[in-house]
């Protein structure tokens, strides 16, 4: 298995992975704090919560996509060289499958370790008077992860099934549009759409006052009965999606 993903590695040296994971991870800092270059003392005073609510409808946002172009960049070299059937017959087919979702799992890895690191980094720059909720932010960084595992499973199974690999960022696409369309809907109609997830167990609630304007955070019980449910589903998806890969004819 070692070898195997050092030659994974190998492959994806110049298929500019590490850059797209980069600049996805620096593009939901930037955009999460933006905001902050002119905060007031009541903005600084609940800076991490805002970041602690705001950062998980980013993610909806911009990882469904992002996660899918990571996907295809890692299988696109065998779909289109054509060249899995002699890959296959080097190395079994199924520890293929599980080296490319290892590999995709690492980038999401670091991409939220760099959103949980701008998280610290705004605080100390902007000087956030908030007291920092380690509880909170191990909770995102677990989020980022629970949820980002499922798409990306999702979307490696779609990129090593199609030949094509713009069907799985169409895909993608869809689902970052559905994951913060499924926001408005009712929870019982919301937990059914996959992509929402990255907002689903965040820890947060928000109240809006009209008349003053004014936003106040105050923490939500964790829903552990949803977050073992999905970690279930993640483990089915990945089932299902390795079996699929073995009966792909190559």
């Amino acid at each position: 298995m070692i070898r195997q993903l050092q030659v994974e590695q190998i492959k994806a040296r110049r298929r500019h992975v590490w850059a797209v994971t980069a600049a996805l991870g620096l593009l939901l800092c930037l955009w999460g704090t933006f905001n902050y270059h002119n905060a007031n003392a009541q903005d600084l005073a609940q800076g991490y919560s805002g970041l602690f609510y705001q950062l998980p409808l980013l993610n909806t946002i911009l990882l469904p996509l992002g996660l899918a172009v990571i996907a295809s960049r890692l299988c696109d070299w065998e779909i289109k060289g054509n060249t899995l059937k002699l890959l296959c017959t080097l190395q079994k087919k199924g520890s293929v499958y599980d080296c490319k979702a290892l590999m995709g799992l690492k980038h999401l890895f670091f991409i939220a370790l760099m959103e949980t690191a701008g998280v610290l980094a705004a605080g100390a720059y902007f000087h956030f008077t908030e007291k920092l909720d380690v509880r909170l932010l191990l909770l995102h960084f677990i989020e980022i992860l629970t949820a980002g595992t499922f798409v990306y499973l999702l979307q490696q199974t779609l990129s090593l099934l199609w030949v094509n690999q713009l069907a799985p960022l169409v895909v993608g696409l869809i689902g970052s549009f559905a994951g913060l369309f499924s926001l408005y809907f009712p929870k019982e109609i919301s937990r059914l759409i996959p992509w929402s997830y990255f907002s689903q167990f965040t820890p947060l609630r928000m109240d809006w006052n009209r008349q003053t304007r004014e936003m106040h955070f105050h923490p939500a019980e964790f829903p552990t009965v949803l977050f073992l449910g999905f970690l279930a589903v993640t483990a089915g998806v990945y089932i299902i999606g390795k079996q699929l890969f073995l009966r792909k004819e190559d």
